[in-house]
């Protein structure tokens, strides 16, 4: 059986265009599916889905979290060199590549709490419902079908060709070898992609004093690592969990 993990954290960016009520819209749909779920939620997203929600308990932990607890705030006053190539620097703050940069230890937090015994566990974002374009229904069915899905690897999803090489700047431009929003494998596999996750944002935030989106960094690790990975092809569209 597979476990789906997500989160959300609030105020870590000043973008307009989506706001904690259109999160919450979103999230809606990921907590209906019946697919056993570990979401971590800041307090005052969690206390709108405790109080407005109905979702089926049985097989959904949500977790309290304040965005504090996240390791890279201990290096937040280092980095003294953030400064993005960005078309839109009110949503990429720094609180925001933390926010990012952080999936890799909630999904470690999830596996070690493993409340539903699971043989694998695939995150996926908690917004994701906004690039889909089907109904909530078949939405919500696409998640349904996650839990049988096994892998030995760290199933990735992938948009750019990973065997070329695009001029991009890892530590300024973001690269879309991975998509960001879905990954998964077994629990060996998803432990060591945290550990060298972890190791990676450390070694830049103490060598380059900035952090960056965490999918230069999965493309960096991938580059050293690719036995640990098994990417799979999709775009920002409904093929990012069709394709898992």
């Amino acid at each position: 059986m597979t476990t789906i993990v997500s989160a959300f954290i609030s105020n870590v960016n000043l973008r307009k265009d989506r706001d904690i009520t259109t999160y919450y819209s979103l999230g809606k749909c990921l907590l209906q599916s019946t697919t056993p779920k570990i979401i971590f939620l800041d307090e005052t997203m969690y206390n709108l889905i405790v109080k407005n929600t109905e979702y089926n308990k049985d097989n959904t932990c949500l977790i309290k979290y304040n965005k504090e607890n996240i390791y890279l705030y201990e290096f937040i006053h280092q980095l003294t060199y953030f400064s993005l190539d960005t078309d839109n620097p009110c949503k990429d703050t720094i609180e925001y590549m933390f926010a990012m940069c952080n999936k890799t230890e909630f999904m470690t937090e999830a596996i070690t709490a493993d409340p539903f015994q699971s043989k694998n566990f695939i995150w996926v974002d908690f917004g994701i419902r906004h690039v889909f374009t089907c109904s909530d229904t078949m939405f919500i069915e696409k998640l349904n079908h996650l839990h049988t899905k096994q892998y030995n690897k760290v199933r990735i999803a992938s948009i750019w060709d990973l065997k070329q090489i695009y001029r991009t700047d890892l530590m300024k431009q973001i690269s879309w070898y991975f998509a960001g929003g879905v990954f998964g494998g077994d629990h060996r596999s998803l432990l060591e992609f945290a550990d060298l996750m972890k190791i990676k944002c450390i070694q830049i935030m103490n060598t380059y004093h900035t952090i960056v989106w965490e999918v230069n960094i999965w493309y960096m690790i991938y580059r050293e690592n690719p036995e640990l990975f098994e990417p799979y092809k999709c775009n920002h569209t409904n093929t990012i969990i069709e394709n898992y």
